[in-house]
């Protein structure tokens, strides 16, 4: 009888430590001072899903394999990218009066609605050459970087709410290559150093 346990497979490493970051951001934000070590966190789940597909293709799958993959992936994603920076950011800002903290919480909720639509459109319309809207990763990557400095609760619902409109409207994104792909790296390893160093 086949189960969940015969699915883990070497070829979602890179998935498997993306969620395992995530984990520990969201540990690491909680206690003094680990902020900086939940950022560098997210950038480094950010940096581990950018690469996790490329590396997934290096290893022989069967059909079923490698449509797990892609579905664990996606669910990490929805974790690490959605639920992550809601708790990262709800704990950097700190507590606030009753109308700013309704208001985060519906800015952080349209946020988790967006990333999960962007996942479900990505999963049911995958196009190998450009993105629909804003990839998750990258909000993750912007998240770290809006947190390198204090962040009041208006300026976290704004970029909740920016953040959501980016990755649902209807603008293409080339997927990045070459050059591209090498930025997208420098900047998720730069925040890292960052975070970790300031």
């Amino acid at each position: 009888m086949r189960a969940p346990i015969h699915d883990l497979h070497v070829s979602n490493a890179l998935t498997y430590l993306s969620l395992a970051a995530g984990v520990a951001a969201i540990a690491t934000s909680e206690a003094p001072g680990g902020q900086g070590a939940a950022c560098a966190l997210m950038a480094g789940s950010a940096l581990a899903d950018t690469f996790d597909g490329r590396f997934a293709r290096r290893f022989a799958r069967s059909e079923r394999q490698s449509r797990i993959g892609g579905e664990t992936d996606n669910l990490v994603d929805a974790l690490v990218f959605g639920i992550v920076p809601v708790v990262v950011v709800s704990r950097r800002v700190g507590p606030a009066g009753a109308a700013a903290t309704a208001s985060l919480f519906a800015a952080a909720f349209l946020y988790l609605l967006a990333v999960v639509l962007r996942l479900g459109f990505f999963s049911a319309a995958p196009d190998h050459d450009r993105f629909i809207g804003l990839p998750t990763p990258a909000c993750a990557l912007v998240w770290a970087t809006v947190l390198a400095w204090q962040v009041s609760v208006p300026t976290a619902a704004v970029v909740f709410l920016a953040c959501a409109a980016a990755m649902v409207w209807p603008v293409r994104i080339i997927r990045p290559r070459g050059a591209g792909l090498v930025a997208f790296a420098v900047w998720a390893v730069g925040l890292a150093a960052w975070h970790l160093t300031r």
